[in-house]
Order: C-alpha cells, then structure tokens, then sequence
C-alpha cells in the first residue's frame, strides 16, 4: 500500500483529478499525502524587497489559497496532509518533494482536450526523472 503520497496541484482540471485520486489512496491507506505547488518565480524582483516577502512577489498567495481549501478537504476525510510550495518548475517542485519525502508514489494528472487524455510535458517528464511509481491520472 502506499504510505506515502505526492500530488502535483494547481487550479488545472488534470491537477483536479490527481489530487481527489491521491486523496482517496491515501485515506485508505491511511498514510501522508503531500501535495507540492510550484511556485514560479518572476524575472526581476524589486531590490528592496525584503527576503522573507519573496513568495508573495512570485505569486505564493495564490498557492497559499489554493493549499488552504486542500488542507480543510484533507482534515474533513481524515487524511494526514502536508503541503510544499516549491520555487522551482513543476517537474522540479515534484520530483524534488518525493526524493525528500521518500515518496511510494506520485500521482499527476493528464491534459484533457476535446474528451481525450492526454500525457503532457509535465507528467511525462515527472516519469522520466521519478525514483518511484507515477499513477498519471
């Protein structure tokens, strides 16, 4: 079973359905889902901002919002819920959670056009350079 669990998340529909694919898993297994969101950063920062404002320039509260309504989700099925806001691309944010976390699994979703799923740069990439099982959703 897995005990550990990494879900890519943002506001896309593929992230949508790894993320309630990810949290059914886990609640039956009664592990620890961690769910990682890139954050990306923006070409220049104003000089004098200070160093701990930094995600909120590059776009944390977004993320921040987004981590909020999966945690309260996560603690109304009773699943165990960490979250990661990573400055970093997306396949970098994943893979580097799971290395560190000692994931069983990552789950990622597909791009869905026109009725079709299919696998996109992300996923194939998070396959390519994951040191566990992938479930593409």
């Amino acid at each position: 079973m897995f005990e550990t669990v990494v879900v890519g998340a943002d506001d896309s529909a593929g992230a949508a359905r790894a993320w309630r694919r990810a949290l059914d898993l886990v609640r039956v297994s009664g592990g620890t889902l961690h769910v990682v969101s890139a954050v990306r950063a923006k070409e220049e920062r104003p000089p004098d901002l200070p160093e701990e404002f930094r995600y909120t320039y590059v776009g944390a509260g977004a993320t921040d919002w987004l981590h909020g309504q999966l945690r309260a989700e996560a603690q109304r099925e009773h699943v165990h819920i960490e979250t990661h806001p990573v400055l970093a691309d997306p396949v970098d944010a994943i893979t580097r959670v799971a290395a560190a976390e000692k994931a069983d699994l990552i789950v990622v979703g597909s791009r869905n056009d026109h009725g079709t799923r299919q696998l996109s740069s992300i996923p194939q990439r998070v396959l390519d350079r994951a040191g566990c099982a992938v479930l593409v959703v």
